[in-house]
């Protein structure tokens, strides 16, 4: 397949309105990837490398201009045309009422407020809660100075090791309530897009995708964050397209965070499986009994520095619920959301006390 057939697609992009289809927009992707893909072959000339560029980098610019690409079919559409290209993960499920709740919590990042890696931090917080196994997909830092994969692998796992063959292992070990799977290893498809997106210099489709990639089929409960407020219910309709059986929170802080906020209010897109309605509620930290903390106070030091704070001074007892230490309550949050989507209750003061009582058992620390 070659590039050239991205062509008509862009000429629909360029029409107004637009013409282009979800079902079209499938279809780019699909060819964008499969011309990298041969472009990995080696046996090609400078000129081949040129135009495959510019087609790509003029389809993805001429979507932008669009708009489109921030529409839940197209978004949806694209992250499966992407999961196509992906070592994907399928996990039987057990009796329903002796398996854990299985987790996961990921923003699209592009926020800018490099703050402290809140979403892994609560993870690993809340796979200390019995009855809670979380399985966390992402990736390494693109737009900040710390992402999930640079902070688990200095914490000292090796995400290498976790792939779409140890998967099963690693899911059937009960005593392992935290697995994280570092993006790189399951989509061959992005990777070979990193090098053009990174040349265009602009936002693509490709920087939304990234929560909505993940591998593994049976995740039953979700929190996707995102730094948009026009995004965010787009993005909510685009979820429920993808993942049809989870029931999930997409979160939106009112500063710009794509994250549950320390400051001001989040507001929380609820999708469920069993209903087309998606309630709409807002959320700050005085519902949950905390201050409220500047996002200054909840600052990204980078991978070696967070990992130190988070193992030393926050999953070791260092702190508790009551001191207000701005990171720790950051994360005592997000890991009462995370909770209490779990267990299907706005129990909020509830979900504090449980995180609070998960580092204080300091259960996972050992995970």
């Amino acid at each position: 397949m070659s590039s050239s057939e991205l062509l008509k697609f862009t000429k629909k992009l360029l029409v107004s309105p637009p013409t282009l289809t979800p079902q079209d927009l499938f279809e780019a992707i699909r060819i964008i990837l499969l011309s990298l893909e041969k472009l990995q072959d080696g046996d090609n000339d400078d000129s081949e490398l040129l135009k495959t560029y510019v087609q790509i980098g003029s389809f993805l610019t001429s979507l932008r201009t669009t708009g489109l690409d921030h529409k839940a079919e197209y978004i949806a559409e694209g992250a499966k045309a992407v999961l196509t290209f992906s070592d994907n993960v399928f996990i039987e499920a057990d009796d329903v009422e002796q398996q854990d709740i299985v987790l996961d919590i990921v923003g699209t990042g592009g926020d800018g407020q490099n703050t402290f890696n809140v979403s892994t931090s609560a993870a690993i917080v809340a796979s200390g809660i019995p009855g809670l196994k979380i399985c966390k997909h992402g990736g390494k830092a693109s737009t900040s100075n710390s992402g999930a994969g640079d902070l688990i692998n200095t914490l000292g796992c090796d995400s290498s090791k976790v792939n779409n063959k140890t998967v099963p292992v690693l899911w059937n070990d009960d005593t392992n309530k935290f697995l994280f799977l570092l993006a790189p290893y399951f989509h061959n498809g992005m990777k070979y897009i990193a090098q053009i997106r990174k040349l265009l210099g602009i936002p693509t489709i490709f920087n939304v995708l990234g929560p909505l990639l993940h591998p593994v089929n049976l995740v039953h409960k979700r929190i996707l964050g995102v730094y948009s407020k026009e995004l965010a219910p787009e993005y909510a309709k685009a979820a429920k397209l993808v993942y049809p059986n989870s029931e999930i929170f997409v979160v939106w802080g009112h500063v710009g965070l794509d994250e549950v906020s320390p400051i001001g209010k989040t507001t929380i897109w609820h999708v469920r499986p069993t209903s087309e309605e998606i309630e709409t509620f807002d959320i700050d930290p005085s519902m949950f009994g905390l201050k409220e903390h500047a996002l200054s106070s909840c600052s990204s030091y980078g991978p070696e520095e967070n990992a130190r704070i988070l193992k030393e001074d926050i999953l070791s007892g260092k702190y508790t619920l009551g001191d207000d230490h701005p990171t720790y309550d950051y994360i005592l949050l997000n890991t009462a959301v995370l909770y209490c989507l779990s267990q299907g209750n706005k129990n909020w003061i509830e979900g504090i006390n449980i995180a609070n009582e998960s580092i204080r058992q300091e259960i996972p620390k050992k995970s």
